[in-house]
This record gives C-alpha cells, sequence and structure tokens, in this order.
C-alpha cells in the first residue's frame, strides 16, 4: 500500500478518478449544528476549496444506513465530520437521505411512494435491490459506465463472475465490490464454562443441544443460581443448510436446493431446523422472549452479562464484533470464549454467511437526473486515496505507518471520530487493496483484549472460510420473482411465519409434524407452488448466468 500523507489524504480534487468505496445517506433539512463533528478531517477543507474548479458542482442525493451508532459531538449519521470531508473533495455536491439499518426495506418503500428516493441506492439486500429492478425502479447501466467510468470499469473488466453478479435479465443494473475472504457472522461459546463442566465442544447438533442444557442446567457461573442460558437460535438455520438458500430474507420460509441438477423447494431442512429449535425452547436453553428481541440487544446483553453461553452475531472481523468481546471481558474478567465451527447435521457441516469475496450494494434510481454525476462519484469512492482515508482517518491524525500499513495511534480517538463510518466504505474495493485492510491490522497484539481477539478471528477463518463447510447458498440466480409472486410469497412468509412460531413455543399441544403438514398445506393452497415453478425454471433457463457458490472457493488458492 502506498503511504497516504495528511497532505496527499486531505488534497483528494476532481482530478482523482472516481470510484465506489461507500454508501451515504442523509437528510437535506437536517441542519443541526455540531462542533468537532461538522469540522472536517485534517486541512481537507482548505486544500480542496482552494483547487475547486469555477462554478458549482453537480448536486446528487445518495443513501447512507442510520444505525443511531453515531458518537455524541460527532452530530448525525448526515452531517458529521466524514459527509463534510466528502462533500468538500468530491466532485459532486452530496445530499445524504438516511435509511434505518433494521427494515430498510420498509423506509424505501416510502421513499420510493413519495418521489424522494436518492439517486444512489445503496442497500446490502440483493433481493430488495433485484425487486427495485424488476419493477424498473432502478436503471441498467451499461453505457453510464462505458461512458463515465474510469476505476469501476478497471474493477468490473476481466471478472466474469462479478460482471454475472450486477447484472439482472441480462444488464448490468447494479455496483459490485470485491472483498478479501473474512469471517462476518460467528457463533462464539464459553470455553471456559465448557472446561468447568468438563464438556467437550459441540461437533454436532445432537451434542450442541447437550451443551446447551448443560450451560442453563447446571450453574456454569458457580453463583449458585439458575439464571444462565444455553444458547439463542442465531445462526441455527445454517445447521441445516438453510439460511442464504435462494431468498436470505426466508431462511425457514422458502428452501430451495440443487437435487440432480434441478433446483427445487425442499421441506426437510425447514421440519428439521423447526424440531431443533422446538428442542432448544423446550429444554428452556433460549430467552422464552426470543422472537421478540428482534434487533437481538436482550441476547448481546446476556452475552456481555456473562449469563449466555453460546453466542452469535455478526462483523467479526470489525469494530463492532471487537466491541462486544470488550464488554464482555470488561464484565467478566475470567471469561474465556472461542470460536464455535457450526455443528453437523444430518444435511452436513456449514458456514454462516461472510466468504463470499464480492457483492453489489448500490444502483442509479430511474428519477436520477444526472446519471454522469452519480457515475463519477462513484468512481471517485474508488479512488485509494478515498477509500483508504475513509478506512484509517489522516495520518498523524488517526494513524500512523508501521511496516507499510497504517496502524492506529489512539484506539479511543478513532472509535469517537472513525471507526462508525463503515457504512460510508460500501463500495471500497477492499479485495484489491492488500493485507493491510484486514482488521487484524487495527489491532495491537501487545495488549491482552487484541491478542485475544487477533486469536478469535484466526480461528473465524479457520472454521467458517473453507470448502470442507461451505456457506449454504449454493447458486445466485440473475433473476428475481415477477410482481405477483412476490405477493404471494410475502403473503405465505406471514402464514408460514406464524405456524412456526406456534410450533416452537406451543409445547405438547402443537407438534412439529403438525406444523409443517399445515404450512405445506398453506404453502399449496396459497399458491406457494407457483413460486417454486418460477425458481426451478430460473435456474434451467438462465444457468449460463448463474453463480455457484462452490466456484467462490476457487478463489482461495489464487
Amino acid at each position: 500500500m502506498n503511504r497516504i500523507s495528511k497532505k496527499k489524504a486531505a488534497s483528494i480534487t476532481l482530478a482523482l478518478a472516481i470510484s465506489s468505496t461507500t454508501l451515504l445517506a442523509a437528510c437535506a433539512s437536517d441542519k443541526e449544528k455540531t462542533d468537532s463533528a461538522t469540522t472536517t478531517p485534517g486541512a481537507a477543507s482548505t486544500a480542496a476549496a482552494s483547487a475547486k474548479p469555477a462554478g458549482p458542482k453537480p448536486k446528487i442525493t445518495v443513501s447512507i444506513y442510520d444505525r443511531n451508532n453515531v458518537p455524541e459531538g460527532e452530530g448525525t449519521i448526515t452531517n458529521n465530520r466524514w459527509t463534510k470531508w466528502i462533500n468538500e473533495n468530491a466532485p459532486v455536491q452530496v445530499e445524504f437521505i438516511p435509511v434505518p439499518r433494521t427494515n430498510s426495506s420498509e423506509k424505501w418503500n416510502v421513499l420510493f411512494a413519495a418521489g424522494q428516493a436518492p439517486d444512489l441506492i445503496m442497500e446490502f439486500s440483493n433481493p430488495y435491490m433485484k425487486d427495485l429492478a424488476s419493477k424498473g425502479q432502478i436503471i441498467p447501466i451499461d453505457d453510464a459506465i462505458s461512458k463515465y467510468s474510469t476505476n469501476y470499469k478497471k474493477v468490473i473488466t476481466g471478472n466474469e463472475t462479478l460482471q454475472k453478479l450486477t447484472r439482472f435479465n441480462g444488464k448490468t443494473f447494479f455496483f459490485g465490490r470485491t472483498l478479501p475472504f473474512s469471517a462476518n457472522h460467528y457463533v462464539m461459546i464459553r470455553q471456559d464454562w465448557l472446561d468447568k463442566l468438563k464438556l467437550p465442544m459441540p461437533k454436532t447438533t445432537e451434542e450442541y443441544l447437550q451443551v446447551a442444557k448443560a450451560f442453563t442446567e447446571q450453574d456454569p457461573d458457580g453463583n449458585g443460581k439458575k439464571d444462565t442460558l444455553g444458547s439463542t437460535f442465531y445462526d441455527v438455520d445454517y445447521f441445516f443448510q438453510l439460511g442464504q438458500a435462494s431468498d436470505e430474507t426466508l431462511p425457514m420460509i422458502t428452501s430451495y436446493h440443487l437435487n440432480n441438477d434441478q433446483y427445487v423447494r425442499t421441506w426437510d431442512r425447514p421440519k428439521a431446523d423447526l424440531a431443533f429449535k422446538k428442542a432448544l425452547y423446550d429444554a428452556g436453553t433460549v430467552d422464552k422472549d426470543t422472537f421478540t428481541d428482534k434487533n437481538g440487544a436482550k441476547m448481546q446483553q446476556d452475552w456481555v452479562n456473562g449469563k449466555l453461553g453460546i453466542y452469535g452475531s455478526d462483523v467479526l472481523e470489525g469494530a463492532k464484533g471487537f466491541e462486544v468481546y470488550n464488554t464482555l471481558i470488561k464484565n467478566n474478567p475470567d471469561a474465556k470464549v472461542t470460536i464455535l465451527p457450526l455443528p453437523k447435521s444430518e444435511f452436513g457441516q456449514f458456514s454462516p454467511a461472510g466468504a463470499v469475496p464480492m457483492q453489489f450494494t448500490s444502483a442509479i434510481n430511474a428519477t436520477a437526473k444526472n446519471v454522469e454525476a452519480v457515475v463519477k462519484y462513484v468512481d471517485w469512492l474508488m479512488t485509494p486515496e478515498v477509500q483508504q482515508t475513509l478506512m484509517y482517518g489522516i495520518e498523524g491524525v488517526h494513524y500512523k505507518m508501521v511496516d507499510g500499513c497504517p496502524k492506529p495511534i489512539d484506539a479511543e480517538k478513532n472509535k469517537k471520530e472513525l471507526t462508525w463510518n463503515g457504512d460510508f466504505q460500501m463500495m471500497s474495493q477492499t479485495g484489491t487493496m492488500g493485507k493491510c485492510v484486514d482488521y487484524t491490522n487495527q489491532l495491537d497484539p501487545s495488549k491482552p483484549n487484541d491478542k485475544a481477539y487477533i486469536e478469535l478471528i484466526k480461528q473465524g477463518r479457520a472454521a467458517y472460510i473453507t470448502p470442507d463447510r461451505p456457506t449454504t447458498s449454493e447458486i445466485v440466480l440473475p433473476i428475481t420473482l415477477t410482481d405477483d409472486l412476490t405477493v404471494i410469497k410475502n403473503t405465505l412468509k406471514n402464514t408460514l411465519t406464524n405456524i412456526y412460531t406456534k410450533a416452537v413455543v406451543g409445547g405438547t399441544g402443537y407438534t412439529v409434524d403438525q406444523a409443517m403438514k399445515d404450512a405445506q398445506d398453506a404453502w399449496d393452497k396459497g399458491g406457494g407452488k407457483k413460486v417454486d415453478d418460477f425458481y426451478t425454471k430460473a435456474y434451467t433457463d438462465n444457468k449460463k448466468d448463474v453463480i455457484f457458490t462452490k466456484d467462490y472457493y476457487k478463489l482461495l488458492t489464487k
């Protein structure tokens, strides 16, 4: 990686080629005044201003996830040091539109209905993005890339898999990015509890259930009270080759898998998944209010307070996972945790989400008035200096160079000023940025917690990034459901969710067998067979554009 001087990072101007590294959103009416939050890093403001060409910049609107994680004193997600820095250095003037990270599709639907959706749509949900393409709410971008792009054009040239991933119905609708192989979703287990109760690491779903029961019943924290929980339902779907099969938003609802080169509806995996969840619930190993803990806040509190034995979340290789670990150790200094490879079920052994080395994250609204400006902004986001500044901050302020990589100067300062800005990097081509982008380079192995977390990341990669335990999604289809079939699927989603939830919490009064019979009957009567037939035909008719996720693992050796 090239050394990034403070002056260079601050002097990014229109001459820089345009690229993709973030997802921004803001509210034009947001005029909240802040102090340090509205000042740009370093001298970027002055340098950029002096380099501005005559005349105003073109204006565009861009979305940004609002996770309610901007520290006090730093402003809002739409008005902070990084939105300011972007606007002073980008070739366009950006108005940021906030979109809540949780249930983002609901906010998107409101924005589109009101004609207020931004020019640049940045969204992680691939099914939702494909739905926008099918409805004509975003535009094909092949011509725009050809005419206006330099950096992004280089990214997709020769990368056939990324080209496939970003196409829909034969046309390119999405901007994609390359990523390093990394562990995202993870499951941790209290190793000290295993040791105290003399239990082995669970390797099968049956062993997992037994360990969860022991953690619940045998007082693993030694306080003489029965106040611990063994497990949660987080990533349990992946145990049974569900999770992101076909439609990542409905893991138990729509289950499709390859069988003799046919992509078909399966019911055996949802049944096994449901039976396992019911067994965990009936044994008292999960919180009785688990279905109301929508964002996992209660689950996380139980974990960091030392009252939960097995915990799962996302962003292992990032500040979010590290902060959860730090809080756990702060509250429980003697706790020892380890990464748990997902246990083997009757369908095999798999890994949770995280290994796929590319994704698409953005698209252009069909109502955008200046497509050229949007593409040039995306291109600018991908310039090395921009990507590196948004990721590491300013040299001498947020990092110093050590062995060719930026190293944090003051972790607490960065926590306040930098590490929450990850959604501004949604178009960063981190797969081509070298070893410095590894989160381990942001940690200090001379500090006990940092050293321990580096080891957890290593464990996570060994457990989850391997073709021996592949991610559960077998393929990525290049098309999505039609509007009428989407209505059928969403209606049935609610019906099946209610059936499955009733089976989990219903005790002996509502068996798994009865629930599955009711679910299949409801699916068939509600038109679900039409959805099944669509997916099967979509695979057969579009096989040349289908991405087989097993092929991603071939990149591990390159």
